[in-house]
């Protein structure tokens, strides 16, 4: 007789730690923006604390269902996220906001297309990939079939001007693919096509150019280009061991752009200090060790790449995130996970804790 176990505990309670603490976070971090947009200086967190539960509902109901049945239906649910991705192009339907297509707006609700496509690649590329593991000799059936979907996929979100998402699919499905036993002198290739596709992604939007600029030399434009580093610099630097205070920012006074979005890790060491957003990053880094470690415990192909792809897509996330506000890597705008304001991000995050709970469920005790 098998036994299984109940879904893995530490990895839940590191997820629902970080869901928390972002709450804890946005309630200070969105007074100013919530209050000014909405009248309500509660009303992103409302919304966040009602996306959470939406989330953790999705969790709850994907732990019952075997993750199997979502590889069966990988397909439909890859072709499904892709005739999203063009609804925010539709005149009434989609939601354009400082020049770029992300949303569709549903009754003032507000649904980010390319969220869904992170999951999608993820069930889609779990399912595909262990299909094909006898066949890495023939790059008909392996690696360009692959290329092809991550640069369908590039392409469309380029249209949305999402580079941020562009990235991290990119990194989490090359992750997947070697993980499933591509060969090495795949890399090469994708690499290259990698560093040309980006080298055109740059040229062709001006401000990415300005972005990297900004990223090699931060003081070159304080008050233009460079604003938005500088005062995420300054936001962590005035923070210090301690912090200011919870509630007790000044850079969310519209001085820090996004800053109960992407740019929330730089408000929580603002008022949390130093140690506590240490914590949030060993909380991450906790996340992909407990990931490693029950992929090593699962026999089943699809369920390992699962594991994978979920932590590499979530930590990857993160260091993007908080790489980008603290200057060492060039902003993105990629949000936080489980933290920055965003009820699509949340959810779809939460979505595939679920899936990935379904599989340690499964493993043997």
């Amino acid at each position: 007789m098998i036994a299984f176990r109940r879904p893995d505990s530490i990895f839940s309670a590191l997820v629902l730690g970080l869901c928390i603490l972002g709450i804890i976070i946005l309630s200070s971090a969105s007074s100013v923006e919530a209050f000014q947009s909405l009248g309500d200086p509660n009303g992103y967190l409302k919304k966040q604390l009602l996306s959470l539960l939406i989330g953790i509902f999705f969790v709850f109901l994907i732990i019952r269902v075997d993750y199997h049945f979502f590889c069966k239906l990988s397909v439909w649910i890859f072709v499904l996220a892709f005739i999203l991705q063009f609804i925010p192009f539709i005149p009434g339907v989609g939601s354009e906001l400082l020049g770029a297509h992300r949303w569709i707006n549903v009754g003032g609700l507000f649904f980010q297309p390319s969220e869904f496509l992170k999951f999608a690649m993820l069930i889609y590329l779990s399912s595909w990939l262990p299909k094909i593991r006898n066949d890495w000799q023939d790059v008909r059936k392996t690696l360009l079939p692959f290329t092809g979907i991550l640069a369908f996929a590039g392409l469309i979100l380029m249209l949305q001007s999402d580079l941020g998402t562009t990235i991290i699919i990119f990194l989490t499905s090359t992750i997947m693919y070697f993980s499933s036993g591509a060969p090495k002198r795949h890399l090469l290739m994708l690499l290259l096509g990698a560093v040309v596709a980006l080298a055109l992604m740059v040229k062709l939007e001006p401000y990415r150019t300005s972005r990297l600029t900004i990223f090699l030399n931060p003081d070159a434009d304080t008050q233009g280009t460079g604003y938005h580093i500088n005062q995420s610099l300054l936001a962590i630097g005035s923070g210090g061991i301690f912090g200011r205070g919870l509630g007790k920012s000044i850079q969310k006074f519209n001085y820090l752009p996004e800053a109960s979005g992407d740019s929330i890790f730089a408000i929580a060491a603002e008022e949390l200090g130093f140690i506590v957003v240490l914590g949030i990053v060993a909380m991450y880094v906790a996340i992909f060790i407990r990931g490693r470690q029950l992929a090593r415990q699962t026999t089943d192909e699809s369920g390992r790449l699962i594991i994978i792809g979920t932590i590499s897509w979530i930590t990857l996330q993160a260091f993007i995130n908080i790489g980008a506000l603290t200057a060492l890597l060039p902003l993105t705008g990629v949000p936080l996970p489980f933290v920055s304001n965003g009820g699509t991000a949340l959810i779809i995050s939460l979505a595939a804790v679920g899936v990935f709970l379904n599989v340690t469920k499964q493993l043997r005790s």
